[in-house]
């Protein structure tokens, strides 16, 4: 954790269903939490979300602590593998209309998790027409991708849109369901050149993680691979994965304190809605 700052952000999002973000999301979390941090995820989505993929249920959402109808504690879920799970997709839709008073309690609420987490993951929609605002927060985004030209368009897609509508640079893309060595390899040069060229962003690739029957056993279980699974292929790289994400290197400019990545969502979310976005 040394080269992180404290309580970390992390977005998680694809350009297209069917790309694998959730899942990513709760294997990548589950790994990072195998390795003793405090992990929690934060769902931006209402169906095929952490909750379902982990088997719990979520009473409440982040929008119901932030009205006063319940506290932060009752809405933090405890799930398998050492994971705390958050519902945000009704508060997400509603932060761009927050008055004052409102936008207190949410920015409170978040200064509480800055205690409670080392690391945050945010499952982020991939709406293309309703954009992310905690994507456009976060200090690093993760783009899903699995080949097949959907997938890839999507992605590209979704680079797009955050890079214009939040002005973010670099995104960081990883290669889910991954068949082959060249193929990864060509997906990747594909996606760089076009960036480069088209949208002025850097892509930095993660890598891949290969087509694993275990992540789909284990997920009819309700449970991460790397927990039902723990020698298989894919789940050695999710391991693998989440150790580099702890070597990443904070902005020299970055401020990392949860509260601040709130008022950076909320502002962004008033942009969103007053550009139409």
């Amino acid at each position: 954790m040394l080269a992180f700052s404290r309580a970390r952000t992390i977005a998680i999002t694809a350009g297209s269903r069917g790309a694998g973000a959730t899942s990513c999301t709760v294997n990548l979390a589950s790994a990072l939490a195998r390795q003793g941090l405090r992990v929690l995820v934060i769902d931006e989505n209402f169906d095929e979300n952490i909750a379902c993929a982990l088997g719990v249920r979520t009473r409440y959402d982040l929008k119901d602590v932030i009205s006063g109808a319940c506290r932060l504690e009752d809405a933090l879920v405890q799930a398998p593998g050492g994971l705390t799970v958050l519902a945000a997709a009704a508060a997400v839709r509603a932060m761009h209309g927050l008055d004052r008073e409102a936008q207190e309690r949410a920015i409170k609420c978040f200064t509480k998790l800055d205690d409670l987490a080392d690391l945050v993951l945010l499952d982020a929609r991939n709406d293309a027409r309703e954009l992310s605002p905690f994507a456009g927060a976060a200090q690093e985004v993760i783009v899903v991708v699995s080949p097949g030209s959907a997938s890839i368009t999507g992605a590209y897609a979704a680079v797009k849109n955050m890079s214009r509508t939040h002005g973010r640079k670099r995104f960081r893309v990883l290669v889910n369901r991954a068949q082959d060595g060249p193929m990864t390899r060509l997906l990747e040069g594909n996606m760089q050149q076009a960036a480069r060229k088209h949208l002025d962003v850097a892509l930095e690739f993660m890598g891949a993680v290969p087509l694993d029957p275990a992540v789909i056993v284990s997920a009819r279980r309700f449970s991460a691979a790397v927990e039902a699974a723990p020698t298989a292929a894919a789940s050695r790289q999710f391991c693998e994965h989440a150790a580099l994400m702890l070597r990443w290197s904070a902005p020299q400019d970055d401020v990392s304190r949860l509260d601040t990545f709130m008022q950076r969502a909320i502002y962004g979310s008033r942009s969103l809605a007053a550009a139409g976005v």
